[in-house]
């Protein structure tokens, strides 16, 4: 009976301590309950490292595209069925490619479309162009996707190379610093890391091509300052007639405006390809 009569005490104080409890937490202000709000006007320092000056780009905006024609080194393989063996014989020939960028809402990524179909080096050129552009001109792009567009001849199967790695930087960087561009510029080169210009192969087969493209000024990297010409002298020895070569170096703007009527500049930086694909610098 004592032990019967102990166990309801027990159970009524517990009862009793519950109640309280309860009675307290439900007139406890809302506000006490709540993570504490700043009051207006309130800021948060960032760090001096996060808090570098970005430029936001809003898509959609005029001058959100840009384009211009680059000459590039296409390769034909054709096959000789004639007698017993065939072989594939490869030539090569300039030629101008269509390149545009476009700058759209997005999550961050570089897509390329082209016709024909693209390599894997060129679709790493089109990567680093972006990454070049963006440290050039401090924008932040990852709320944007940039779209690059190459429309070649439809008899050649694949585009490849870096050698418009250059120009994919300047067509991005005309959109990003709304810089008009002089259509009648070409631009051939590689982009590096640090926004310097890399020597690219097929000059005169370029220059032949922007010729027929009817640009005017075609922009080589400052390390295609000298091209390889291989004359020929040739003279007889009784019935016998010798022939020899030699490789001589020779200025390649000299060279290009002589024999292909096109004027030549060249670029180091990126600055320095600006500054000659400006509208404003047009070359009469």
């Amino acid at each position: 009976m004592w032990i019967r009569e102990r166990t309801l005490t027990i159970l009524l104080v517990l009862s009793l301590v519950a109640n309280v409890f309860l009675l307290a937490f439900v007139l406890v202000p809302e506000s006490d309950l709540s993570p504490s709000l700043s009051e207006p006007g309130d800021t948060e320092t960032l760090p001096a490292a996060t808090a570098a000056p970005l430029l936001a780009m809003e898509a959609g905006e005029n001058g959100s595209a840009a384009s211009l024609q680059a000459p590039v080194i296409l390769q034909k393989i054709e096959v000789d069925r004639g007698g017993p063996f065939a072989y594939e014989e490869v030539t090569e020939e300039g030629a101008m490619v269509n390149v545009s960028v476009e700058v759209v809402d997005g999550r961050g990524r570089v897509l390329v479309q082209t016709t024909p179909l693209m390599g894997i080096a060129f679709q790493d050129a089109a990567n680093l162009a972006v990454v070049v552009a963006a440290n050039h001109s401090h924008v932040d792009l990852t709320g944007s996707d940039i779209i690059f567009s190459i429309q070649g001849p439809e008899d050649i199967s694949e585009i490849d190379g870096p050698s418009a790695g250059a120009l994919m930087a300047v067509l991005l960087l005309s959109v990003l610093e709304d810089i008009p561009l002089n259509e009648s510029v070409t631009v051939t080169g590689t982009i590096g890391e640090d926004g310097k210009i890399g020597p690219v192969g097929g000059i005169l087969e370029k220059a032949e091509a922007a010729r027929h493209g009817e640009k005017t000024l075609l922009i080589l990297p400052a390390g295609n300052d000298q091209i390889l010409d291989q004359p020929e002298e040739s003279r007889s020895l009784g019935r016998l007639r010798i022939s020899r070569q030699w490789p001589p170096f020779v200025d390649s703007k000299e060279y290009i405006e002589e024999n292909y009527g096109i004027e030549v500049e060249y670029a180091d930086t990126l600055d320095d390809l600006l500054a000659y694909v400006r509208l404003s610098a047009a070359v009469s």
